[in-house]
């Protein structure tokens, strides 16, 4: 067993170097307990949209993120449902339920690091504090090396 402790935007830089990010999330911005996303929709009215999410646990393999609702999104939660139908979320290890999103984080795992589990997943005062076993299944992740990249750009991250 280990626990590996990521603050919010460490998690996010390793994520997006790692190509676990879905190419429809434009922007990533941790604030307190909140991520929030600028999410890339196929409208031409609305060609991106702001979402919050909180980390609501981990059950059974599963980050479930929370929406961050308000009167707006409570009002619009079909919107939510139909811009994201059209997102390849199974190919992300992911599935929408109005209004949590879960993430089978072992999928993805599996996908970069042989014989990593991962049991528990805990979000406090700005880190995430993962809890991982080994891993006896054999389960092969991909080959070669880890591509390098670097976070995706947020508001405090524009220097001009």
């Amino acid at each position: 067993m280990a626990q590996i402790i990521l603050s919010g935007d460490e998690l996010v830089c390793i994520l997006n170097a790692n190509g676990l990010i879905p190419e429809e999330v434009a922007d990533i911005e941790l604030e307190g307990e909140e991520i929030k996303l600028r999410v890339k929709t196929p409208w031409p009215i609305f060609k991106s949209i702001r979402v919050g999410l909180r980390f609501a646990g981990f059950e059974q393999g599963q980050a479930i993120l929370q929406l961050a609702t308000n009167r707006l999104i409570d009002q619009f939660d079909w919107l939510v449902d139909k811009m994201l139908a059209g997102f390849p979320l199974a190919e992300h290890g992911a599935r929408w339920e109005y209004p949590r999103l879960h993430v089978d984080v072992n999928k993805l795992v599996v996908q970069q690091v042989r014989g990593v589990e991962i049991t528990d997943i805990a979000f406090a005062d700005g880190y995430f504090r993962i809890t991982t076993s080994h891993s006896s299944d054999g389960a092969s992740g991909r080959n070669g090396a880890v591509e390098s990249g670097g976070c995706l750009p947020s508001k405090s991250d524009d220097r001009e």
